[in-house]
């Protein structure tokens, strides 16, 4: 098990503000660079302006510190691109929910799984602006009526697989009340993300009996027979805009 504080935010690029997004976006991350505690702040965007934020933070006083900056660019920000949802990852105490309550946020709470970090940072300065690579994805799903054991049992097999994967850095996963379920992957490179992929395909049918998969968003510039693994779930492509991870 795991423990993670943070949360992913998700927008729509208003028309013609691109720039003025990218902006509000810089000004941002460059204030997160200062925030010790801030992890993970990374910025992805589709070729339709579909946005997404993933936030990480070593704890909750890290996280309100991360609001406290926020809220000077939070006017800027929202006028170019507007928050259509908001996920809650992690046993997030009151205040800081409250803080979101705005924005209804679905609360998932750590379920399995495991974090494995980086021996390296893989923050890239480019123009003046801070980015990052990224392999890896999002899987969403529904537990089935009755079946949360048998989902425990499939999940648990593959987390102890996962982890003899050494290029599989996260595979977590978190679960609402109402059985909401949403399994965060990352990668070393692109060959572990194909290792997983063949791992997980001996479990792949117990899995989705178990649990209904609804939606799936692809996180980096991945390469598109990778993306034919997942064509059935048609997949989301977001790739990476800005931000940084430690």
């Amino acid at each position: 098990m795991f423990k993670n504080f943070g949360w992913i935010v998700e927008a729509k690029l208003n028309a013609g503000q691109l720039e003025q997004f990218k902006a509000v976006m810089n000004s941002q991350v460059n204030r997160a660079l200062t925030e010790k505690g801030t992890l993970n702040y990374q910025y992805y965007m589709s070729d339709d302006g579909d946005i997404m934020v993933y936030e990480r933070f070593a704890d909750a006083d890290s996280s309100h510190e991360h609001i406290e900056n926020w809220d000077a660019h939070a006017e800027r920000w929202l006028a170019a691109a507007p928050a259509t949802r908001m996920v809650h990852l992690g046993d997030l105490p009151d205040d800081v929910r409250e803080r979101h309550a705005v924005l209804s946020p679905l609360w998932l709470k750590p379920f399995g799984g495991f974090a494995r970090e980086q021996a390296e940072s893989s923050l890239i300065e480019k123009d003046g602006n801070t980015s990052f690579e990224n392999f890896g994805w999002i899987v969403e799903a529904k537990l089935n009526e009755g079946q949360l054991e048998a989902f425990k049992a499939v999940m648990n097999s593959q987390v102890d697989r996962a982890k003899a994967e050494e290029g599989t850095l996260n595979y977590q996963y978190y679960m609402s009340d109402d059985g909401d379920i949403l399994v965060y992957e990352r990668f070393k490179d692109l060959e572990a993300a194909y290792i997983h992929i063949e791992n997980w395909n001996d479990h792949a049918e117990r899995w989705i009996a178990a649990a209904t998969p609804t939606r799936m968003v692809h996180l980096g510039d991945l390469p598109q027979a990778l993306r034919d693994k997942h064509a059935a779930l048609s997949p989301l492509l977001l790739k990476p805009l800005g931000g940084f991870a430690k």
